[in-house]
């Protein structure tokens, strides 16, 4: 907590010694009134989650033994409780609208910049244990001086290449999903035209040829809509978590058991659990 930048903004040490430590009483107190809530709900929890969640720790090595077994299964089950404790309360967020949406989108249209998108088609001759790397080197040689001769490169592609597929085609795709050496031979093409040899790490040599580009540039709110509800629906889910524990933080009586008389306070209810992160919450 103390390398949090805005406690870091506090220049008076004492004075950010102090608001460390008030929001740490006030982290505690949040996570026992959370821990409250679960701890009072008298539905079980979902013994599909539960299941899910012990085969997870099984295959992980974390259940050994019938003790271990119990010991991750009560861990697991409190913590189900807590997430859907925080959950059900993200859940009284107020719906994104279709208004919110555009107006996100109207404000931060500078967020929303696609990459280039490229339609291409390509000769390749793979380099594996059927043709070594000179085989392949001399087959798309082959293939160059046909192309250089005239012959069109769908039918190069027929008679030389190892991925014949809808005439060497493929895409669209956009600028950083394919092997890197292939997007630098592309780049500066213009439709129609096509690379020399280049070589691939994975894949052997190829001869590549642009079909169609469409260069970078603001995407259309429809492409990203959807994106945007997933992103609003969190923000404010969170915010009302946020409200919903300062609500009953000033409505709870919290007292604070001096440390002469023991380490701990005095909740309500007690566990050794973390505060339930509202944006991983999943039932």
């Amino acid at each position: 907590m103390r390398r949090d930048l805005s406690f870091q903004a506090i220049s008076d040490l004492a004075q950010r010694e102090r608001s460390v430590h008030t929001s740490g009483q006030i982290a505690a107190i949040d996570v026992m009134l959370v821990e409250q809530v679960a701890a009072r709900d008298p539905r079980p929890v979902d013994p599909a989650l539960l299941d899910q969640a012990m085969q997870a720790q099984r295959r992980a090595g974390n259940i050994r033994t019938p003790g271990e077994a119990r010991t991750v299964w009560q861990a697991a089950e409190w913590q189900l409780r807590l997430y859907r404790a925080a959950h059900e309360m993200m859940e009284k967020a107020p719906p994104v609208s279709p208004a919110d949406l555009q107006s996100f989108y109207d404000h931060n249209r500078e967020n929303f910049y696609g990459c280039a998108i490229f339609r291409a088609a390509h000769i390749v001759k793979h380099i594996n244990i059927f043709q070594p790397e000179a085989q392949a080197r001399a087959g798309i040689e082959v293939a160059l001086v046909d192309l250089e001769a005239g012959v069109p490169f769908a039918e190069a592609v027929r008679c030389h290449s190892d991925c014949k597929e809808r005439g060497g085609e493929f895409g669209p795709f956009r600028a950083g999903t394919m092997a890197p050496e292939l997007e630098d031979a592309i780049r500066d093409l213009k439709p129609g035209q096509r690379t020399g040899i280049f070589r691939t790490k994975d894949h052997g040599y190829h001869i590549a040829e642009l079909r169609e580009k469409i260069p970078a540039g603001p995407l259309p709110f429809e492409e990203v809509r959807e994106d945007i509800r997933r992103v609003l629906t969190r923000i404010r889910g969170h915010q009302q978590y946020l409200r919903e524990v300062a609500a009953m933080r000033a409505a709870a009586d919290v007292r604070w058991v001096p440390e002469t008389e023991t380490p701990q306070p005095d909740p309500v209810v007690t566990h050794n659990a973390s505060t339930p992160d509202p944006c991983s919450a999943s039932l």
